[in-house]
């Protein structure tokens, strides 16, 4: 994670997790607790695939490392009928989708 380095990775960070002397249990208390002044509680992932999953489930695993709680961050994705019709493993994991068309990249954001 860039920025704050609030977790140590590796043989450290049990230790860590144990001698933690806070407790942050939602996105707006982080904001506040370190100073910012913008919340984030949801992401759109505009990409599809694999790259997609992989992302979901980074962000998951960090919020429930965080916050106990992995659907602190929702996440809206943007999904093709291409995508709807192969039933997309990124699709389930998003918590709201938004139809875009289909077809050559230029229709679709890409």
């Amino acid at each position: 994670m860039s920025g704050l380095h609030l977790v140590k990775q590796g043989r450290d960070r049990k230790k860590m997790d144990s001698q933690r002397d806070f407790t942050v249990a939602s996105p707006a208390e982080f904001v506040t607790r370190f100073g910012g002044n913008k919340v984030i509680e949801k992401v759109l992932i505009a990409n599809n695939g694999i790259a997609a999953v992989k992302c979901m489930r980074s962000i998951r695993r960090w919020s429930y490392e965080m916050f106990r709680n992995e659907r602190a961050i929702r996440f809206v994705v943007m999904v093709t009928p291409e995508d709807l019709k192969a039933n997309a493993e990124y699709i389930k994991m998003a918590d709201h989708y938004v139809p875009v068309p289909g077809g050559p990249n230029n229709n679709n954001y890409a």
